[in-house]
């Protein structure tokens, strides 16, 4: 008789350890069984285990579902757009200061070398000659 307390207690152990923890493996009666070295009739007798193992089902169903791998991708693909068009704006933004700078006679490298250095990092394309460059104010 000591073993078939043991195993039970073993059983609830792992149930509410299942219960409380959601991102473990899926638990199955079967698995159980196959965990608790007993069979699966032997499990199915029990009444308290198989209450608590219809509760650990019941909860697992109301359980957050992962998402598609689709839907994960266009939502990461929409929000790499956003940053990149927020860059944008920024480097544009940073463009037009220069050159605002420029209608006053001042050269902008004085005023932003350290920004220019911090997009040309983040941005290899662009040297900081390239955007200081790259809206001069056209004559009228």
């Amino acid at each position: 008789m000591v073993t078939l307390k043991d195993w039970r207690k073993k059983a609830h152990t792992i149930l509410d350890e299942h219960i409380v923890n959601r991102s473990l493996r899926r638990l199955t009666k079967e698995s159980l069984a196959k965990e608790l070295g007993i069979s699966r009739q032997t499990l199915w007798r029990d009444k308290s285990v198989m209450d608590k193992f219809e509760k650990y089902r019941a909860g697992s169903r109301l359980a957050p579902k992962r998402r598609p791998q689709e839907l994960r991708i266009a939502e990461l693909e929409a929000i790499v757009s956003q940053l990149k068009n927020e860059n944008g704006i920024l480097i544009l933004s940073f463009i037009l200061a220069c050159n605002k700078l420029r209608e006053n006679n001042h050269d902008p490298r004085l005023y932003f070398s350290e920004v220019a250095t911090d997009i040309e990092k983040h941005f290899p394309s662009f040297t900081p000659d390239q955007l200081y460059d790259q809206y001069k104010k056209n004559p009228k």
